[in-house]
């Protein structure tokens, strides 16, 4: 998977602009995250739980057994992606973060590894995309 510039940027001074465009990017991240693990639509969400106002950004993918968060980090210096486990849907805050390094990311097989990964960790079945 290729990253945008973006993620890897310094956003110490960034605008609402710039926070705008990297919600967008961490939007369309996520939703190729769905389509690899082929999850339908009605089997995960995404959801930007950016406050206005607020300088961090999180864009998340729910399903019911996980969560894929694109965090800002905390000194400004890019995004990081993460995935932990929960219990339902009524679970917000599931099980410790699990922090993926975006290099990695961008290789194949590091790539192929976070999705069987989320794959073992959701429960999902590779040939239909659905629980097992």
């Amino acid at each position: 998977m290729k990253f945008p510039r973006m993620f890897y940027a310094d956003r110490s001074s960034a605008n609402s602009g710039a926070k705008a465009a990297l919600e967008r990017h961490a939007t369309r991240v996520l939703r190729r995250v769905a389509h690899d693990l082929r999850l339908t639509s009605n089997a995960h969400e995404i959801v930007n739980d950016s406050r206005r106002g607020s300088p961090t950004m999180r864009v998340s993918l729910r399903t019911e057994t996980f969560f894929v968060d694109v965090i800002e980090r905390r000194c400004g210096s890019g995004v990081a992606l993460s995935f932990r486990t929960r219990r339902g849907r009524s679970d917000l805050t599931g099980g410790g973060e699990n922090h993926v390094s975006l290099q990695q990311l961008e290789t194949t097989d590091g790539y192929l590894a976070m999705l069987d990964g989320l794959r073992l960790a959701g429960g999902i079945d590779l040939t239909c995309g659905g629980r097992q």
